[in-house]
């Protein structure tokens, strides 16, 4: 996927893009376009747009080349006449006339002080009255290619009647240039040119049109295609892709598929009301439209979504919108301006706040103690998971990664050098085999605890193949994930056998543990972070690498799990 170019030299990032064969005589062979910023982040965002303004410049030169009049004698005429208003800004504010003119007689005058020489400076048409034989239309050939580059219009085929039309408009206006750049020279700053003032052109005109018209499900699919160029084309990309369609897919069925432009700071505070009336969970939800989902969670009285969802949804749809206004589709986003985003995080926030996110220790002490952890082991009744439901549940306790990052593991992710063993979470610069990372701090060396080792994970990993998966029996679900069956296994068991009632996420809450644990017993930030893949986002977190040595010392710190029997589960 294409991504914005970083100049070597300048820093400065370009928008780049290899231009169709048939398209070359009118564009060249590369469309290049600078993007004015040595911002990464904001170069995305321009990248993004000038990908757009690409696009109608290829579809412009198509149909120049189909035969269709992609400039009207009035389009001719208003190009020329913005190059002229351009150039004469020019001149006027640095006052260099004399670049409009041309060098007449010099003639010599005696005065009190001596010889004085004094140059004479013609208008062009002055000049050519005159006799001047210079050939002015190969002059304003490269002004007026690069007055079309500037308004992204391909150039015609050289010696087409409208190609033939801009060069000999153009020198008109050259002409008229220079005759006002006399007349400044020469004190004179009200008289004005014969030239059109700005207004749209033919492009122009349909561009508007077709941004007025754009409904927002066309919005999403444009939002869709440049988070695809932006963040790749990976699963988890995808996956919030189709999160994201899934939530503006509601918003349409409530409102229908809108002009973008219509969707207004009442119907983003009227959506909200009406996700605060959306059920959590129905069975066959996909079948039925948002409204008929609003009334039945009312008539049923069915639990309806939290406050952290619904600000997740407006969040969706504030995403959006912002892409319409970085594309200049719209002029503000209206989840932003009327601020109910924000109230809707502050009401999740005050929530969440309330609520515990790690779990306490007689929450732990009754997981490791439970069937699955004993002697007598236990089994999902339909699934076979092997060892997984054993040591994942280990794993995130004793490391804090993520389900995924762990249950994606290959057999020779599991390594030991110095002494040290440790869990290689993708530390190449290279994604492996369709497994990817959160952010590229995820990439790193994870220390195993002795008690993993004492429990007998280092021989349960030398007992699987090792050129396969760590966890064999888990397969990547349809969207690319290893974790996604097993961790909703894990919740079951939690909800049925266990009966566990806690506030913190099955799986996610050992991350949350980890951390807590962490600060509780002195590990330093920038080593808990280093182990968990978090970064706080200063420049000294890029320099240096955490040594393992040190990172496996304080994770002696972190205390044993309560409850677990001990007992090394054999293969």
């Amino acid at each position: 996927m294409a991504q914005p170019f970083k100049h070597p030299q300048s820093g400065v990032y370009y928008f780049r893009r290899r231009v169709p064969d048939d398209l070359r005589p009118a564009l060249g062979r590369e469309y290049k376009r600078s993007l004015k910023t040595r911002d990464a982040s904001e170069a995305k965002g321009r990248h993004a747009a000038e990908w757009i303004k690409s696009e109608e410049a290829f579809a412009l030169a198509h149909a120049q080349l189909s035969g269709a009049e992609v400039l009207s004698a009035k389009d001719v005429q208003q190009l020329a006449a913005r190059w002229f208003h351009r150039e004469l800004a020019e001149l006027e504010q640095s006052g260099k006339f004399h670049r409009a003119l041309v060098p007449g007689d010099a003639v010599e005058l005696e005065t009190p002080f001596g010889i004085e020489r004094h140059q004479e400076w013609l208008s062009i048409r002055e000049a050519l009255e005159a006799g001047d034989e210079t050939e002015w239309l190969a002059v304003v050939r490269p002004h007026m290619l690069r007055a079309l580059r500037a308004e992204n219009i391909p150039a015609p085929a050289k010696g087409s009647p409208v190609f033939d039309s801009l060069v000999g408009t153009f020198r008109d206006h050259l002409l008229k240039l220079s005759d006002i750049a006399k007349l400044r020279d020469e004190g004179d700053w009200t008289t004005k040119a014969d030239v059109l003032e700005r207004e749209p052109i033919r492009s122009e005109k349909q561009r508007v049109e077709q941004v007025q018209s754009k409904s927002v499900l066309e919005v999403f699919e444009a939002y869709r295609a440049a988070k695809l160029l932006d963040d790749g084309d990976n699963r988890s990309t995808r996956k919030t892709i189709d999160e994201f369609r899934s939530s503006i897919r509601r918003f349409v069925e409530i409102y229908g598929d809108t002009p973008v432009k219509a969707v207004s700071r009442y119907i983003v505070q009227d959506y909200r009301s009406k996700l605060a009336g959306f059920p959590v969970k129905v069975q066959g939800a996909g079948k039925m439209t948002a409204p008929e989902l609003i009334e039945l969670a009312k008539t049923a009285a069915l639990p309806t979504l939290s406050a952290v969802t619904i600000r997740n949804r407006l969040r969706v749809l504030g995403a959006v919108l912002g892409y319409a206004v970085r594309m200049d589709w719209i002029k503000e986003n209206p989840v932003d301006a009327s601020g109910v985003a924000k109230a809707a995080g502050n009401a999740a926030r005050g929530k969440a706040d309330r609520r515990r996110k790690d779990y306490t220790k007689a929450e732990l002490h009754k997981i490791f103690s439970s069937p699955l952890f004993t002697a007598e082991g236990w089994r999902p009744p339909r699934k076979d998971y092997g060892q997984t439901l054993y040591w994942l549940p280990l794993l995130m306790y004793y490391t804090g990664a993520r389900r995924e990052e762990l249950c994606q593991l290959a057999a020779k992710d599991v390594q030991e050098v110095d002494g040290f063993a440790f869990l290689a979470i993708l530390s190449l610069d290279e994604e492996d085999a369709g497994r990817t990372v959160k952010t590229e701090s995820s990439r790193r060396r994870v220390p195993l605890h002795d008690d993993l080792v004492s429990l007998g994970f280092l021989t349960y990993t030398r007992s699987v193949p090792q050129k396969g998966q760590l966890f064999p029996q888990l397969k990547p679900s349809p969207a690319g994930f290893y974790g996604a069956n097993v961790g909703k296994a894990w919740a079951k068991y939690l909800r049925e056998v266990v009966q566990l009632q806690s506030s913190a996420s099955p799986s996610h809450g050992f991350r949350h543990t980890f951390k807590t644990l962490s600060r509780q017993v002195g590990i330093p930030e920038d080593v808990h972070d280093a182990m968990t893949g978090h970064n706080d986002g200063s420049v000294s977190r890029d320099y240096g690498s955490m040594p393992l040595s040190r990172m496996s010392e304080e994770l002696k710190r972190l205390p044993s799990l309560p409850g677990l029997p001990g007992a090394v589960v054999s293969s």
